[in-house]
C-alpha cells in the first residue's frame, strides 16, 4: 500500500509537471505575442497622441502670427498721421473683445514708446490712457522685433507674465507676438506687439493630455516644464531663481540627449515609455503669404508622454518572462487547480497499469512463495552474465542446492513446515550472498546460486557461512524438522567447449555426491 501511493505521488508530481509546463508554455507564449500587439498598440497611440498635441499647438500659433499681421495691416490702412488713433483704437477694441485671448495689444513706435496698448479684461476690453503708457525699449521683445524685415514674426518664448518686475499673479502664461510695422509710405514706424495669453492653448493640451495612458509634458528648448501632468509645481520653474535646476533634462538627461535627436518618435528605457514630437519648429508654419517668416525667440518645444514601469500599461511593456509567469500562475490558478486533479486521476490509472504489469512481470520471473527467480528468468540472467564474464575475463561460479528431507517434512509435519523449511533455506541463502550475486528456483527443492566475479572457493566460503547459519537455527529454534541442504560448486573456465547446462549438470553431481553421505546419517524430522 504504502509503495503503491509513494508511487502515485510521484506519477501526479511527474504528470502534474509535464501537462502544466505544456499549459504554461502555451499561455506564456500567447501571452508574449499578446502583449507585443498591445506595446505597438500603445506606443502607436501615444504617438498619435502627440501628433495631436503638435497640431493644436501649431495651428494655434498659426492663427496667431495671421492675428499680429491683421492689426497691422489695420494700422496700415487706418490714418494714423496726425496722431489721433481714436478710429484705430475703436478696432482694436473690437477685435480684442471678440478673440479674448489677448492680453495686450499694443502698437510700439521707434523709440520704443507704447502709442496704443489695448488691455482685455472679462469686464471687456478697454485702452490705456496716455499717462499709462510706458517705454518698453530694452525689453527683449522689441530689440529682437525692430530690425526684422518687412512681414517677419517674431515669436517669444512662453513665459509669465511680468510687471512691475514682478510675476503677476495669478500666473499668466504669455507669447509675445510681434512684427515690424510699415506704414503706407512703405517706412518703419514701430513695432505691433500681441501679448497671447496661452491658458486656452494649455488648457487644450492639458484636455488632449487626459486620454494619454500616461504622463504629458511640454517642454520649451530648455526642457523646463510649460506643462506637468505629473507634477504642475515642476511648471515655469525656469522663471524661479531657487528653481533653475528642475527641468527634464535633469531628470532625464539619456531621454532628453535622444529626443533632441530627431523630431519624433518613441523610445524605451529603464525609466518608461517615451513618446515625442517637437513643435515650432518654423517649418510647421504654413502662411498664405509666403514672404512671410517666423523667428522663435527660443529653439523648439517638444511635447512628450511618459509610461513609467509602475504605470499598469508600463508593466506591460516592462514585464519581463519570469513576471509573465508569476502573473500567469495568479490569473490562471484554477486553471492549474484542475490540472492538479486531472493529474492525480491520470496518476491513478497509471499506477494502476503499472502494479498490474509488475504483477505479470513479477508473476512471469520470480517463485511466487520465495520470491527468487524462476527457473526461466534465473537462466536468463545467468546466460547476460555469463557473456559479459566472456568479454571482460570475468569470474561465474554456481551452486547446486537441494533441500534434505522435504519430503519426509512434508509428509510427517504438513505441508506448511515443508514450506516453512523452503522459506528457511532461501532466507538463509539471502542473508550471506553479496549484491551482485542471485539466487533462482529450479524446480521445488532445488535451487541454483550464481556468484558472480567469484572463484569456486570464494562461493564456497560463503556456503559455509550459509550452512553455519543452518546449523545455529537447528541448535536454537526449538523446530521439530532439521534444516539441511547439499550443495555442490562449479566454477566456469569459459572454454570453446563449455555450456551453461553442462556446468550446472557438473554442479549438480557434486550436489548428489554429497547428499548420498549427508543422508546416511541425516534424521530430517525430530
Amino acid at each position: 500500500m504504502y509503495r503503491s501511493l509513494k508511487k502515485t505521488i510521484t506519477y501526479v508530481i511527474l504528470i502534474y509537471f509535464l501537462i502544466g509546463t505544456i499549459f504554461l508554455s502555451i499561455s506564456l507564449f500567447f501571452r508574449v505575442k499578446a502583449d507585443e500587439i498591445k506595446q505597438a498598440e500603445i506606443v502607436s497611440s501615444e504617438e498619435l497622441l502627440m501628433d495631436v498635441e503638435k497640431t493644436i499647438v501649431s495651428n494655434k500659433v498659426n492663427r496667431l502670427t495671421t492675428d499680429v499681421l491683421y492689426v497691422a495691416d489695420t494700422l496700415r490702412l487706418g490714418d494714423i498721421s496726425s496722431g489721433n488713433y481714436s478710429g484705430i483704437e475703436k478696432l482694436l477694441l473690437a477685435f480684442s473683445d471678440r478673440k479674448k485671448i489677448y492680453d495686450q495689444i499694443r502698437y510700439i513706435d521707434l523709440d520704443g514708446n507704447e502709442v496704443i496698448r489695448i488691455n482685455y479684461s472679462e469686464k471687456g476690453s478697454y485702452a490705456t490712457s496716455d499717462q499709462d503708457l510706458q517705454n518698453k525699449k530694452e525689453r527683449y521683445y522689441f530689440t529682437d522685433t525692430i530690425n526684422l524685415k518687412k512681414n517677419q514674426i517674431f515669436i517669444s518664448k512662453l513665459d509669465l507674465n511680468i510687471e512691475h518686475d514682478e510675476i503677476e499673479q495669478p500666473i499668466k502664461p504669455m507669447i509675445r507676438l510681434s512684427t515690424p510695422f510699415y506704414g503706407s509710405d512703405g517706412e518703419l514706424h514701430g513695432i505691433v506687439v500681441l501679448n497671447y495669453y496661452a491658458n486656452d492653448m494649455l488648457q487644450q493640451v492639458k484636455k488632449i493630455a487626459s486620454t494619454s495612458r500616461g504622463y504629458v509634458f511640454l517642454l520649451n528648448s530648455n526642457s523646463y516644464w510649460l506643462y506637468n501632468g505629473e507634477n504642475s509645481s515642476k511648471e515655469w520653474a525656469f522663471m524661479y531663481d531657487d528653481k533653475l535646476k528642475e527641468n527634464f533634462s535633469n531628470e532625464y538627461p539619456k531621454e532628453w540627449n535622444a529626443i533632441t535627436k530627431v523630431n519624433e518618435g518613441s523610445l524605451i528605457t529603464s525609466n518608461g515609455l517615451f513618446s515625442f514630437s517637437n513643435i515650432l519648429t518654423s517649418n510647421e508654419f504654413w502662411m498664405d503669404n509666403m514672404n512671410n517668416s517666423v523667428v522663435l525667440d527660443e529653439g523648439d518645444w517638444y511635447i512628450v508622454s511618459l509610461i513609467g514601469s509602475s504605470n499598469p500599461n508600463g508593466i506591460l511593456i516592462f514585464e519581463n518572462i519570469p513576471q509573465k509567469i508569476v502573473a500567469i500562475l495568479k490569473t490562471d490558478i484554477w486553471v492549474f487547480l484542475i490540472l492538479l486533479g486531472i493529474s492525480f486521476i491520470l496518476a491513478v490509472l497509471v499506477t494502476l497499469n503499472k502494479n498490474k504489469k509488475d504483477r505479470i512481470k513479477y508473476f512471469s520471473e520470480y517463485d511466487t512463495m520465495t520470491g527468487v527467480y524462476n527457473r526461466r528468468a534465473g537462466f536468463e540472467k545467468l546466460s547476460r552474465i555469463y557473456k559479459d564474464a566472456t568479454k571482460d575475463s570475468g569470474k561465474i561460479s554456481i551452486c547446486f542446492i537441494d533441500i534434505n528431507g522435504l519430503k519426509d517434512v512434508n509428509d510427517y509435519l504438513g505441508h506448511e513446515a515443508g514450506d516453512e523449511l523452503i522459506l528457511s533455506i532461501v532466507n538463509g541463502i539471502k542473508g550471506e550472498i553479496r549484491d551482485k550475486d542471485f539466487v533462482c528456483r529450479l524446480g521445488g527443492d532445488e535451487f541454483l546460486i550464481v556468484f558472480n566475479h567469484l572463484d569456486e572457493s570464494g562461493a564456497e566460503e560463503i556456503w559455509l557461512r550459509i550452512n553455519e547459519g543452518y546449523m545455529e537455527i537447528n541448535e536454537t529454534g526449538g523446530r521439530k524438522y532439521i534444516i539441511s541442504a547439499s550443495h555442490g560448486i562449479e566454477e566456469f573456465k569459459f572454454r570453446s567447449d563449455e555450456y551453461i547446462d553442462t556446468i550446472i549438470n557438473h554442479a549438480d553431481e557434486k550436489m548428489y555426491q554429497e547428499k548420498r553421505i549427508i543422508k546416511k546419517d541425516l534424521k530430517v524430522v525430530r
